[in-house]
């Protein structure tokens, strides 16, 4: 738990007050709730009524993606003619469930077509790098498909997409990463970030949302009518988990469709017969609908680690296998790699840290962060950097350095207010290859350009985060009392429900509360502690977690007057009774 600068939210005015109350009556909802969603941007009953329902309705018609038309006409036509597809997906959660979700919807088109056209899906190798590399698109080539289609890649893969087209081969990009300049030659392209006369309505789908929208599509056309016949609508009801799995695993904004996929993925998991899912979830102990959290630290990590410690292949296996043994072996496999990625993770972030540490020394105003080693696993810089940044508060890069090749492959992780794939863009003179969005990049460089693209980033940053030094800021929703964080406010909240990037789950402060028991360690090593509020007649238990460097700053804290605390309201069952408790999210002295 790092001490944050609290940015709390000013009090509504009149008109919103009215809304609020409004919304309360209509929807039955707790004052405090009704007055989030007015803040949120939902402050009539048409508007907040569709944000809680959350329903499949609410999601666009397919159609409306840039060259939908154009990939559902040439993959009919490839069914009918008995030609080969190939599948080609990225390794992370996003691009593994889109190629499962497709190759899935191809074995349903199957039962019903009688010339054996071929489906053959492909996930690439880590260290090759990210996208259709040239040990990629070598390895497509080998397949001799008649049609690619790339999911969660090709957006920029220009040349290589050029050069299949002289093949004679196809291809299909459904992708959704930064559209730049040019938008790439291929027989469509279904990204809904394109801009050259396309409106999609909904600009942050993931690869495995547009995957699902493009199944969807052809459901539709293989159903010869607008309603789908029985059997693609039980595929659909059970795809959605996989499109929800990669909207989660792969942070995009859970609002609009996302939301919508989030949460539909959500049951359809708890309800799911896919056998690597099922496996998956009983390895990461997850009982009935489990819960965005569950997917985004449980799931999606066991997932990812074949990529990063193994082969990703052997999870795309796991999400298309029907052999319940096959899954659990399968599913050991990845839970040893996450065992084995944790270890290796950990040794990097000491170096990284140590690294970044010595560079703010040198240079004390330095904007953005360039780390880079010979010895660092390429499958696990990018979660360290997203550790780095939390810590430092600066978009950072990692790099691996290849002796061999002269070259250095990394990931880059970023920060409210620089759009990392559009910094890149600015310093590409210094790259080969790039990619990636707002939050998240992959790129590639000659190691003799390390320096010189060290300086470019940095200048970037400075020029794109202003002149404001960084630090974290905590958003906090609503100052409220500890008798309003009560069991009724707690149900209301689940309604919010999944929350992740672009919806936070609600913080509230409690000002001025007074501590009635000193902070206790919890755990065996005491990496988490409790203690007791009271303000006015209304007492709480406050727990905080993965906070133990922060213990002996509160225990002289509370010694010394009142405190303001951060939190999130929690209902706690033990031994059939039900409490509200506090999630600590950060402290300070009231006043």
């Amino acid at each position: 738990m790092q001490a944050k600068r609290w940015n709390i939210a000013p009090p509504e005015g009149p008109p919103q007050e009215a809304a609020a109350e409004d919304l309360a009556r209509a929807l039955r909802l707790s004052p405090v709730c009704a007055r989030l969603l007015v803040r949120r941007g939902y402050d009539n009953r048409g508007t907040a009524g569709q944000y809680l329902a959350r329903g499949m309705d609410l999601l666009h018609e397919p159609h409306l993606l840039p060259d939908m038309a154009q990939a559902v006409a040439r993959i009919a036509a490839a069914v009918e003619k008995g030609q080969k597809i190939v599948l080609f997906g990225d390794y992370d959660v996003d691009g593994l469930a889109a190629t499962a979700l497709l190759d899935r919807f191809f074995r349903v088109v199957k039962t019903g077509v009688r010339n054996g056209f071929q489906v053959e899906s492909y996930v690439p190798d880590r260290a090759h790098g990210y996208g259709l590399s040239p040990e990629a698109a070598a390895a497509i080539g080998r397949r001799k498909p008649q049609l690619l289609i790339t999911l969660d890649n090709g957006t920029n893969a220009h040349e290589h997409l050029a050069a299949f087209a002289r093949a004679g081969i196809d291809c299909i990009v459904v992708d959704h990463h930064h559209v730049g300049a040019d938008v790439p030659r291929a027989h469509a392209v279904i990204n809904p970030k394109r801009r050259d006369g396309h409106s999609y309505p909904f600009a942050e789908l993931c690869g495995a949302g547009l995957a699902f929208k493009l199944a969807w599509a052809l459901a539709v056309h293989f159903s010869h009518h607008k309603r789908v016949t029985p059997e693609f609508r039980a595929f659909l009801l059970d795809a959605v988990a996989l499109a929800g799995a990669g909207t989660l695993a792969d942070v995009v904004p859970l609002v609009g469709e996302n939301r919508v996929l989030a949460y539909q993925g959500l049951l359809a998991l708890g309800r799911t017969r896919m056998p690597g899912l099922r496996a998956l979830l009983q390895c990461c102990r997850v009982e009935g609908v489990p819960r965005a959290q569950e997917v985004t630290f449980r799931l999606a990590p066991r997932i990812n680690a074949a990529g990063r410690c193994g082969d990703a292949a052997e999870a795309l296996e796991l999400l298309l296998t029907e052999d319940p043994q096959r899954a659990a072996t399968l599913v050991a496999a990845l839970d040893g790699y996450n065992t084995a990625r944790q270890k290796i993770e950990d040794q990097i972030l000491t170096e990284a840290r140590a690294q970044a540490l010595a560079l703010l020394k040198e240079l004390p105003g330095c904007r953005a962060l360039v780390l880079h080693s010979p010895a660092w696993h390429h499958g696990v810089i990018g979660i360290v950097a997203s550790r780095i940044v939390e810590e430092f508060y600066r978009p950072a890069v990692l790099l691996t350095v290849d002796g061999a090749s002269q070259t250095a492959r990394g990931s880059g992780r970023s920060v409210r207010g620089l759009h990392l794939a559009e910094a890149l863009a600015r310093t590409k003179e210094h790259l080969l290859e790039f990619g990636g969005h707002a939050a998240a990049a992959g790129l590639k460089l000659k190691t003799a350009n390390i320096p010189a693209f060290r300086r470019a980033f940095h200048d970037t940053a400075a020029s794109m985060l202003g002149a404001e030094e960084p630090a974290p800021v905590l958003n906090v929703d609503a100052p409220i009392t500890l008798e309003q964080a009560d069991g009724g406010l707690c149900s209301d909240l689940e309604k919010l429900e999944p929350c992740g990037a672009g919806n936070p789950r609600p913080l509230f402060a409690a000002l001025n509360v007074a501590v009635t028991r000193a902070p206790r360690p919890l755990g065996r090593e005491g990496k988490h502690f409790d203690f007791h509020v009271r303000q006015g007649a209304t007492p709480r238990r406050v727990v905080a977690f993965n906070a133990q460097e922060r213990f002996n700053e509160l225990s002289d804290m509370c010694r010394t007057g009142a405190l303001d605390i951060a939190f999130r309201p929690k209902l706690n069952a033990f031994r059939g009774a039900t409490s509200v408790e506090l999630m600590l999210e950060d402290f300070r002295p009231s006043g």
